[in-house]
């Protein structure tokens, strides 16, 4: 179902928004703490510390409900950008087809531009939707630290997500934790005869198997292999990751990226197609390896990682990846 675009709430946004920006300056000031704990007492450290964090919690407690009516719309919006995707690839579709039978002489020039322009009309119409939709689709994203937290619907769900990875990490492992004092044991006779309560043994539960990456051929020289990789035989537990679109160009599909090697290009055989200009057929290839998640181009000379063409490249948590004009943000999960 179509949506007006210029009717999309924003309301739960806008409060995020501002939340986001205080939460951002307790998590700097919670981080800048550390630096300037030997200023100051252990109690008015301490003080301080919770004061910020019952405040993050606050925040979070807050933003709970902000998110989920944020992610009714967000996720309305994500749709209608499908939409307007699959739109924008059809009407390309439909002006090459419409080149194509004039070449084998099915009409003249006129009745050819005739044609062309009512497709062109087409895709300026759901080019400007799709420019538009982006740039909600962002405002919308900035305000939160992944898409999945839109994408939620349980209140400790989002409740949890809103309380940011850099707050968490500024607890001290060495702050002063007072423990309950233990209650001493009876006193026991000696003459007695002790029977020990002893309790039932509880279940085992299954073991867990992790997905592991086959082993690769050791290396022959060995002694220029790292300490780390001196084992090739080791199960490797590796961790998935998504590419996340950051522009019109990169289409608005999440790529979850696994064991499965993925191509992506403007084929339709491609595991991510993408219709933008400037796409190869087949772009890139991306891989699991034993470094981690491995770009490698397909001799296109357009692919960037944080701005530098690469030919191949194992990415790194945050990277910004670019297939022409396509901008990718990876993360690991």
């Amino acid at each position: 179902m179509t949506i007006d675009l210029s009717k999309i709430d924003l309301a739960a946004v806008e409060a995020l928004a501002s939340l986001k920006t205080e939460r951002d300056q307790l998590s700097e000031r919670l981080k800048s703490m550390t630096a300037r704990r030997e200023q100051v007492s252990a109690e008015v450290y301490q003080r301080v510390f919770d004061d910020y964090r019952r405040r993050l919690d606050e925040l979070a407690a807050q933003a709970a409900p902000l998110k989920q009516k944020a992610g009714e719309v967000f996720r309305a919006l994500r749709a209608e950008l499908n939409r307007l995707d699959q739109d924008f690839g059809s009407a390309q579709l439909d002006r090459e087809e419409i080149e194509f039978r004039h070449s084998l002489g099915e009409f003249d020039a006129a009745d050819l531009q005739q044609r062309l322009k009512v497709v062109d009309l087409r895709l300026e119409a759901h080019g400007k939707a799709r420019e538009q939709a982006s740039t909600l689709k962002d405002r919308f994203l900035a305000v939160v630290e992944s898409e999945a937290e839109l994408d939620s619907s349980d209140d400790d769900t989002a409740r949890m997500a809103a309380i940011t990875p850099a707050a968490v990490a500024v607890i001290e492992p060495t702050a002063t934790v007072v423990a309950s004092p233990i209650k001493p044991p009876p006193a026991i006779d000696a003459g007695a005869t002790v029977v020990a309560n002893v309790a039932p043994p509880l279940p085992v539960p299954p073991p867990v198997t992790p997905a592991v990456v086959p082993p690769v051929p050791v290396a022959a020289n060995r002694g220029a292999v790292s300490r780390s990789s001196r084992n090739p035989d080791a199960t490797v537990v590796f961790r998935q990751g998504r590419l996340e679109p950051r522009n019109a160009e990169a289409g608005s599909v999440v790529q979850t990226l696994g064991l499965r090697p993925i191509s992506i290009g403007s084929d339709p055989g491609c595991d991510l197609q993408l219709s933008a200009p400037g796409i190869a057929k087949k772009h890139v290839e991306i891989m699991m390896t034993r470094s981690g998640f491995s770009v490698r181009d397909a001799a296109t000379g357009t692919t960037k990682v944080n701005g530098v063409v690469v030919q191949e490249r194992v990415l790194a948590e945050g990277d910004s990846l670019s297939l022409g004009p396509a901008l990718f943000h990876f993360r690991l999960l």
